[in-house]
């Protein structure tokens, strides 16, 4: 078991994939929408507490949904996966384009998946030099997929 303090001290790279702007108006407004249809039925005071209560229980499920992305000395970490750096071949960025080429008809169904597409379109592909791994590559969501791609490579080449 790895104790998450020592993750944390060696840490190259980190994001969190919060939704975008538009996520969060998508689940407000059927939040609201939900609210102002028991508040119809079942009165006022239904509908202002289904408001307070809904508003914070979207934003505690979108935050805690979020997954993060993470890398150490040791460690590629994306959301609960972690890949130990040893494994990897290359890291190369991936645009939206390529990203639905990867994961569309053809695709190879062994690969490692985890895309929030409401955080950010484009991503990473990491390809792995493991044979004892089930998965060739991971395929993975993020924000800044140059930044985290040439974090990768310079951990690996220490």
């Amino acid at each position: 078991m790895t104790c998450k303090a020592a993750l944390v001290t060696d840490t190259r790279y980190r994001e969190r994939l919060t939704p975008r702007w538009w996520a969060w108006l998508l689940a407000f407004s059927l939040m609201l929408m939900l609210a102002i249809a028991y508040g119809a039925a079942f009165g006022d005071t239904v509908g202002w507490v289904l408001v307070g209560g809904g508003a914070v229980l979207v934003i505690f499920l979108l935050i805690l949904t979020a997954p993060r992305v993470e890398l150490t000395d040791k460690y590629l970490l994306v959301d609960d996966a972690r890949l130990p750096l040893g494994s990897i071949s290359s890291a190369a960025v991936v645009t939206s384009a390529e990203m639905r080429a990867l994961r569309g008809p053809g695709a190879d169904a062994r690969l490692f998946v985890a895309l929030r597409p409401w955080s950010a379109p484009a991503g990473v592909y990491v390809l792995l030099d493991d044979a004892d791994d089930p998965h060739p590559a991971w395929l993975f969501t993020s924000r800044h997929p140059a930044r985290l791609t040439a974090a990768i490579t310079a951990t690996m080449n220490r």
